[in-house]
């Protein structure tokens, strides 16, 4: 049980002690999942059959919400609770409603992973501000997951009638492009909206006069999209084009190769060359450790400064392990910014950081959590 400070929680304790669980209590309860990508399966006590997270939560208004999950290990199923009643679909009930920004050395996937990580990172974002978004995902996964089975299952013993085979695969094209277009298109508006933010806070972050820059590459086109040159009915005819051309290979291959699934969020950075000149170089190709670092911060400041303007109310910031192998200049900077945040939550295995959290906020504003196997002891 943790009664939790509204400002500022400094949570320390040694490695493998339980300090990254909290946090992953908090994530369930909001996302629906480990922020960390940990498995249901892997988070029961060995020897149980079941494990609840239970948290209470409160607004600027004060109004308190109760959230609960039970996850079964035989089912294999969530359950989830809003006020006691049991919610029959968490994502239009539950998810977006609480903000939360996780910033852990896990999230550097984001800039140096394949392009599936930085797609989930932004359909989440974007999802928790848009219910007709997240139900675009829905439906895409549903379309993709019947058409590759047929297309699978044709190639694997072609017991569908041509004529039967042609109009499924046409009827699931055309559903397709007609929900890719809608998914492409309010992410390239998105993005349009989102740099603003993002290149505001990594201005802040950079006094070098660098520039960093977020561009929107389709599979289909082989291109960067424009964010403001395209409009839906473009993108939907050019998407219907490719897929028409792609036919005979997703038969040949028995699997769908056009859509907003192959896409990807390119990062950039421009230098100054130290000679006059600039240089413009992909991140994830050439960024440093310490570049992939600092934008994958502006990231996550634009993240809660725009979940903060969608929802009206200050997320919740999360901090797992993030001032390790930081040098001091740079560990004083972090925490000389997070007053200006709402609530903090931050774990770490050096209890003397707190020393310098106590410059920034008044006693009463902070609440310190020492985890050892599992457990509080502030002994």
């Amino acid at each position: 049980m943790f009664d939790f400070n509204n400002r500022f929680n400094f949570i320390f304790g040694n490695n493998g002690h339980g300090k990254t669980n909290i946090l992953e209590a908090i994530s369930f309860l909001t996302y629906g999942r480990s922020f960390i990508g940990a498995l249901e399966t892997e988070c029961i006590k060995f020897g149980c059959d079941e494990f609840i997270v239970e948290g209470e939560f409160e607004n600027d208004l004060e109004n308190r919400f109760l959230l609960r999950l039970i996850y079964n290990l035989s089912t294999k199923r969530k359950s989830f609770f809003f006020n006691g009643d049991k919610a029959s679909s968490f994502s239009n009930e539950i998810f977006g409603r609480f903000p939360v920004v996780f910033l852990s050395p896990h999230s550097l996937s984001i800039t140096y992973g394949n392009p599936s990580e930085r797609r989930k990172f932004f359909d989440i974002l974007i999802a928790q501000t848009s219910k007709l978004y997240l139900s675009y995902l829905k439906t895409l996964s549903k379309i993709l997951k019947q058409k590759n089975a047929l297309l699978k299952n044709n190639l694997a013993d072609g017991n569908i009638e041509g004529s039967e085979f042609t109009t499924l695969l046409d009827s699931y094209n055309e559903k397709l492009t007609e929900v890719s277009a809608s998914i492409i298109f309010r992410r390239l508006k998105f993005l349009d909206e989102f740099n603003s933010y993002f290149h505001k806070n990594f201005s802040e972050l950079t006094p070098d006069k660098d520039n960093a820059f977020i561009n929107y590459f389709t599979d289909f086109s082989g291109e960067i999209m424009d964010c403001n040159a395209l409009s839906l009915d473009n993108i939907t005819d050019a998407l219907a084009l490719e897929i028409r051309k792609s036919y005979k290979e997703e038969i040949a291959r028995g699997i769908s190769v056009v859509g907003p699934q192959r896409d990807d969020y390119i990062f950039r950075l421009e230098k100054n060359t130290g000679f006059g000149g600039r240089k413009n170089f992909n991140l994830k190709s050439f960024g440093s450790q310490g570049e992939h670092k600092t934008f994958l911060v502006a990231l996550k400041l634009a993240e809660y400064y725009f979940l903060k303007d969608r929802s009206g109310t200050c997320p919740v910031l999360l901090l797992d392990d993030v001032l390790s192998e930081l040098d001091s200049g740079r560990i004083s900077n972090i925490i000389s910014h997070l007053n200006n945040f709402g609530q903090v939550m931050l774990t770490t295995t050096d209890m003397n950081y707190s020393e310098g959290i106590n410059r920034f906020y008044d006693k009463d504003e902070i609440s310190l959590f020492k985890i050892k196997e599992g457990k509080v002891n502030n002994d």
